[in-house]
């Protein structure tokens, strides 16, 4: 008796989803907008102060000139006066940004590895403000040349890079598209072009933590050709940039940078004007009131659980290109304890390239994942809750391979 009215109700759940589903698109549409919306009324009035000679600091949505691209511009400048010591030494480089905006600039520091200078160095010849529009149409454009590359159709590539997360890095001026997009190409890429796989790859020496699951995707597949090109790639730059920036960078960036690294890692949620942004399992301890040690334990668990996850589904035969691809972006969100919103450009990609391998199908579940990056910080701000690590735990779930299979069987 008990079972069959368990049955019953089961069946009514899964009567009520499918109906509530033809709100999907429509859910979508209006949300999607909005964020577009949001995007616009930031971005707009910055085209009025792109031939201006002054530089202004109240910028939204960051109170802060162009946002994230206030730090890259001037640590390009620096790089390339040859002024490196001033970058990492978070006194030295506040006080430049400080004489070249004013006093009140959000006092950001610069601890990205020695690398990433290589990337910031040719957009500080442009006037610091038309460079912020260069900077986001260069990245971009290479963005999507190399998902292009990765044979993914147009359609995918537009929806990826007009994605509440790829508008958000926009206005950032951040790295997450042209993060993002290498990490997709190069997983996809493993099995019919290695040497291009590990190229894109290598790519990602700019911003190592969104690659951590990498060599272990690899490894696993047995893709040595990847492997090995990605370790010949990025040594290669690690080289150039010592060629280039001189050695003394690296004790700088160990040091200091790495130091600063860790302060801002560690400092409370609540001093953090991040906080609502942040995607680990590290921060999502933290919002529950967890000290260092234990986020740090539950992070490292969560780190080994997307290893060894990794491992399995990119054993060779366990799933196709495209599955692997996505479980492995959703996965990276759990393994690094430092990741933003901006930093899940990857997982959009992901999500449309499934959607496009179902006839862009999708259900109201697909919409909150899509949306989440808009989402996840005003609940945040709500809440005080980061619930991102269950979201994208949520969609490891929903997309593994075996459960791809199942719906196939009973469909």
């Amino acid at each position: 008796m008990l079972r069959a009215i368990l049955r019953h109700f089961i069946s009514r759940l899964r009567e009520y989803w499918r109906i509530a589903n033809w709100l999907a698109y429509p859910a979508l549409a209006l949300c999607w907008a909005q964020v577009a919306f949001q995007f616009f009324s930031n971005m707009l009035p910055r085209f009025e102060h792109i031939s201006a000679a002054g530089m202004r600091v109240a910028d939204k949505p960051c109170l802060s000139p162009e946002c994230d691209f206030s730090v890259f511009w001037p640590a390009g400048y620096l790089a390339r006066a040859g002024a490196v010591e001033k970058i990492y030494d978070p006194a030295l480089f506040l006080a430049f940004r400080q004489a070249l905006f004013m006093p009140a600039v959000d006092p950001m520091s610069w601890y990205y590895p020695p690398p990433t200078l290589l990337a910031v160095m040719p957009v500080s010849f442009l006037p610091f403000e038309s460079g912020f529009w260069v900077w986001n149409l260069c990245l971009t454009a290479l963005a999507a040349a190399l998902l292009r590359l990765a044979a993914l159709p147009w359609l995918v590539i537009a929806a990826a890079l007009a994605s509440p997360a790829a508008l958000w890095n926009l206005q950032l001026g951040q790295f997450g598209a042209v993060a993002g997009a290498p990490l997709v190409g190069g997983l996809l890429l493993a099995d019919r072009a290695g040497g291009r796989s590990g190229g894109m790859l290598a790519l990602l020496v700019i911003k190592p933590q969104a690659a951590l699951l990498a060599p272990v995707a690899l490894l696993s597949g047995r893709h040595w050709r990847a492997f090995f090109a990605c370790a010949v790639f990025v040594l290669t730059i690690l080289a150039i940039s010592t060629v280039l920036l001189g050695w003394p960078v690296w004790r700088d960036y160990l040091t200091e940078g790495l130091a600063v690294s860790r302060s801002f890692i560690n400092r409370p949620l609540d001093e953090s004007g991040a906080a609502p942004f942040g995607v680990s399992v590290f921060w999502m301890l933290r919002s529950l009131g967890a000290g260092l040690p234990a986020a740090y334990a539950g992070q490292a668990v969560a780190a080994v659980i997307a290893a060894i996850l990794v491992w399995r589904v990119w054993r060779p035969g366990a799933a196709a290109p495209m599955a692997r691809m996505a479980v492995t972006i959703f996965l990276a969100l759990l393994a690094t304890p430092y990741g933003y919103t901006d930093d899940m450009v990857a997982w959009s990609v992901a999500l449309a390239a499934l959607a496009q391998g179902r006839g862009w199908r999708i259900d109201l579940l697909d919409v909150l994942f899509w949306l989440w990056p808009a989402i996840g910080p005003e609940i945040f701000l709500k809440t005080g809750f980061l619930f991102t690590p269950l979201l994208a735990s949520a969609a490891v779930l929903r997309f593994w391979p075996w459960a791809d299979a199942q719906d196939r069987h009973h469909g």
